[in-house]
């Protein structure tokens, strides 16, 4: 019974252990929301630049035309 009771608080430490060196969730959540943060800005700089690009060719298409 004391092997058990020795083996059973063995394996507790050793989880304790484990658990204490993996990351935060809190540090995973804050790299995922800054990773999300800068994917969207990036998206809505693509379409800023596409907007302005389709702005300023269709005028000049229709000057080119004439």
């Amino acid at each position: 019974m004391r092997d058990i009771y020795l083996e059973v608080q063995r394996q507790g430490k050793l989880l304790e252990q484990i658990a204490n060196s993996l990351p935060d969730s809190d540090d995973k959540i804050a790299d995922h929301e800054m990773r999300l943060r800068k994917l969207e800005m990036r998206m809505w700089q693509a379409i800023g630049g596409f907007g302005f690009l389709a702005a300023i060719v269709s005028p000049l298409i229709a000057v080119m035309t004439r």
